[in-house]
């Protein structure tokens, strides 16, 4: 039996997740200790670094924690990324001066938080590293992935350990973030249907959304949740599993006590009290773990000039001191090494940063 399956064996699987990681949004709506407030010192030692990364002359996608230092605020950041992997698994960081930096300055300190947290992987088969969340025009039915519309965006996870949303402008309405911890659905399933343990950790055939890497199907196979060296990933894309179902005929059919779990799964996230809700403030970063946290959005109404629309800048970032995952992931990821796993590379990739959509 393989290291992947033998993990998943249900008698070795706990009945529930327990600690800091396994929250509810109503324990956490009037607690805003996830909200950290950059300090005046902190953003000036990030325009510092930020000078010395331009004046080194890389080009964006070569940026390194070496050509990006940070001397007094590392500690500050390692401290973030604890309570990402071993924590409540998301923060938000406010107060960056947005509005007075241009657009390459705004990536460069970006890129260089993720960076100091580990490795920026590709968000799309284009090799972005730097993700543009906005509304392009684009069409789901058509096989867009949703970050390219204006559309409301079910509870999932993304294909890297770690996700950050930079907010350069908020929506006119709506848009706001929902995320729920994982952890805490997967207790709420055991306890009202114990039955349906051995459905969820067995694997959902998920579509690639035509991003396929080489000598691979157009689909992916893992088990929503994966219980490996003590530790429980979650890994959920509902609108993508259908597809799967809806686009292959080859793809294994979901049986019908699959399609319960993801049925009481989207019933548990619409409880009031279950998410977090938070509103994007221009400035803020949010990072999200996705083996813990799972996230969403309300759809959205832009403001008619095209510079006011909505705009986030994504990172994906795969740190060195990640859990161990089970190789179910290498479908995806391409591999499962701490710090070099995640993203989306397919024949042709080439990795690049782009500062406009």
């Amino acid at each position: 039996m393989s290291a992947s399956l033998a993990a998943n064996v249900v008698g070795s699987i706990p009945k529930a997740i327990t600690g800091e990681c396994a929250w509810q949004g109503k324990e956490l709506q009037t607690n805003s200790s996830w909200i950290v407030h950059w300090t005046p010192a902190q953003i000036n030692e990030l325009e510092s670094a930020a000078q010395h990364f331009a004046d080194s002359g890389l080009a964006l996608e070569n940026i390194t924690p070496e050509s990006f230092p940070l001397p007094t605020l590392k500690p500050f950041i390692h401290e973030q990324l604890n309570q990402l992997l071993n924590g409540r698994g998301f923060v938000m960081l406010r107060g960056l001066p947005i509005q007075d930096w241009s657009i390459e300055k705004a990536a460069t300190i970006y890129m260089g938080i993720g960076r100091h947290m580990g490795s920026l992987r590709s968000s799309n088969g284009k090799g972005h590293l730097l993700g543009h969340v906005r509304d392009q025009g684009a069409k789901v039915e058509a096989g867009a992935r949703f970050y390219q519309t204006n559309k409301k965006l079910d509870y999932h996870t993304d294909s890297a350990d770690i996700v950050g949303l930079l907010c350069l402008q908020k929506a006119k309405q709506g848009g706001e973030s929902f995320i729920a911890s994982s952890m805490a659905v997967y207790n709420e399933l055991v306890k009202r249907r114990p039955d349906l343990i051995p459905a969820m950790f067995t694997p959902y055939p998920t579509d690639r959304r035509g991003e396929v890497p080489e000598g691979r199907d157009p689909w992916f196979e893992i088990p929503i949740f994966n219980w490996y060296r003590g530790q429980l990933s979650c890994v959920y894309l509902r609108h993508y599993i259908e597809e799967a179902q809806r686009r292959f005929s080859q793809a294994p059919r979901l049986t019908k006590e699959q399609v319960e779990v993801m049925d009481l799964i989207d019933s548990i996230l619409q409880e009031p009290g279950f998410p977090l809700q938070m509103a994007f403030e221009p400035g803020d970063i949010q990072l999200l773990h996705n083996h813990q946290i799972l996230h969403s959005r309300n759809d959205f109404e832009n403001w008619p000039e095209p510079e006011r629309h909505r705009h986030l800048l994504r990172l994906w970032i795969a740190p060195p001191t990640g859990r161990p995952l089970p190789d179910y992931f290498a479908s995806r990821w391409g591999a499962i090494t701490p710090g070099d796993r995640g993203g989306i590379i397919v024949p042709g990739t080439r990795l690049s940063v782009e500062l406009s959509v």
